[in-house]
């Protein structure tokens, strides 16, 4: 039986996204965006698996250390899982778009591989984000984008 997923971006999306660097630098930065708790547990009450897919431009760089992502992306992993909101998998592309890599949204290059084994409800599966590139990544995948404002409330997906 297929499964309803909820692919959601991460940064401006999941959490506020500094507009000056674009990176959450330090977990003095980190800080979960309105709405997103109550609305990501509204999406596994209704059978929904949940995948963050995020872009982090030169992770593993000096300016992008994989130390500091990790502290960043634990402390937000065990808040989330503090509030019994559980993501089955997180995909993370660490390239620059001058890189022209194959797992940059909006390539799918990051979930094809689960794509073909995993029985996707492509149906009633959506992808959450920010950015255009968000919306071509959903329609990449042939599913439904649920738009949100860069920093904003996390939307209302069923009202």
């Amino acid at each position: 039986m297929s499964q309803k997923y909820a692919f959601i971006d991460r940064d401006g999306t999941l959490i506020f996204e500094p507009q000056d660097t674009f990176q959450v630098e330090g977990l003095e930065q980190l800080k979960i965006l309105i709405g997103v708790i109550p609305e990501l547990k509204d999406l596994i009450n209704r059978g929904y698996k949940l995948v963050m897919v995020t872009n982090q431009d030169g992770l593993g760089t000096s300016r992008n250390t994989q130390d500091n992502f990790d502290l960043i992306q634990n402390s937000l992993l065990k808040t989330f899982v503090e509030n019994e909101i559980i993501f089955d998998k997180v995909f993370i592309c660490p390239h620059f778009l001058k890189d022209n890599c194959k797992c940059r949204k909006p390539k799918t290059g990051l979930v094809d591989e689960f794509f073909k084994t995993t029985d996707i409800d492509l149906k009633n599966s959506i992808m959450i984000g920010d950015r255009d590139t968000d919306r071509q990544f959903a329609e990449n995948l042939g599913i439904e984008y649920v738009p949100m404002e860069v920093n904003g409330t996390f939307p209302k997906i069923f009202i």
